[in-house]
């Protein structure tokens, strides 16, 4: 594709998506102590560079996104409530967690995760758009779903359901470390219409899992709310659903998104021999691709539709 002169350098792209970057290192704050055990969950995940600033429009990288009348925001700041230490092998060691609440929002579930990491994670917490409005509501009563309260005294944990109103969801379990029911004012559930199916998804510790959508893919509508459930349960437990009209407010325009590009797509350097490409040329020529000639590295110019300015004879 040219001479041994010509060296072609492309811009793969990466698909980032709503403010899961964007937030999600905003809030990050590990606010738990350490034990005389060091695990990698005791320190968090951090980007090599600041977040840039990016382009202003809709919703994304606002830090909040409505739902249709309900307005999320997505937290990774949390309080440390549980860790199964002592309830297995370290290998096997998870910590459970509840988000910070801004002012105005509510819990919708806890997060938790393996310890063998850094702690990147996130939950989804809550407000009506409207005071007025019932999309929220406490809980009528817990049930308990399980616990090591009879055979750990140093170390108990009780995991709680919420049960809905009629009408209402629960999206997350409560977690404390004393045998009292939660408070109804602990966490919200969700009116039915806001609401959609969710399924297990990656093991975290013993019997629990991660919750993800059931519907997932390109302009699929649910939305997880970085909630875990006990494989048992996991049927009693819900994820949230866009009912705005314009749901993709959340996600990146055509300024955001070559911003993101710029940020963060790594460059590949092909050899001007390589016969295997990843896609078709016309693809990488018509979205970036760069001519760098030897000995102007430093003004590379943009491929032309077809490959038309490309060295040729060599």
């Amino acid at each position: 594709m040219g001479s041994s002169s010509t060296l072609v350098k492309f811009s793969l792209i990466l698909t980032l998506e709503l403010l899961v970057l964007a937030k999600a290192i905003n809030n990050t704050t590990n606010s738990f102590p350490h034990t005389t055990d060091s695990f990698p969950i005791d320190t968090n995940f951090i980007f090599p560079s600041p977040i840039p600033n990016w382009p202003q429009g809709g919703d994304f990288a606002t830090g909040e996104i409505d739902l249709g009348g309900l307005k999320v925001q997505q937290i990774s700041g949390f309080n440390k409530i549980w860790s199964t230490e002592g309830e297995g092998p370290n290998d096997a060691i998870a910590t459970f967690f509840e988000p910070f609440i801004p002012d105005g929002f509510s819990m919708l579930s806890g997060y938790a995760q393996p310890n063998n990491r850094p702690l990147l994670g996130w939950a989804l917490v809550a407000k009506a758009t409207d005071n007025s409005s019932d999309i929220l509501k406490q809980p009528t009563d817990y049930t308990l779903v399980w616990s090591n309260g009879n055979t750990s005294i140093l170390n108990p944990a009780y995991f709680w359901l919420p049960i809905p109103p009629d009408g209402y969801k629960s999206l997350g379990l409560v977690v404390t470390t004393s045998p009292e029911k939660p408070s109804p004012d602990k966490i919200r559930c969700v009116r039915s219409d806001f609401t959609a199916d969710a399924e297990m998804d990656d093991w975290i510790w013993g019997n629990v899992y991660g919750l993800r959508p059931k519907i997932r893919g390109a302009g699929a509508q649910p939305v997880s709310v970085g909630a875990f459930a006990f494989q048992n349960d996991a049927v009693a437990l819900f994820c949230l659903i866009n009912t705005n009209p314009n749901y993709t407010t959340g996600k990146l325009n055509g300024f955001q998104m070559d911003a993101m590009f710029q940020a963060y797509a790594p460059y590949v350097y092909f050899h001007p021999k390589e016969k295997y490409l990843p896609t078709s040329t016309e693809w990488f020529f018509d979205n970036g691709a760069l001519l760098y000639m030897k000995g102007q590295e430093s003004n590379p110019v943009e491929v032309e539709s077809g490959g038309l300015n490309l060295p040729t004879g060599g």
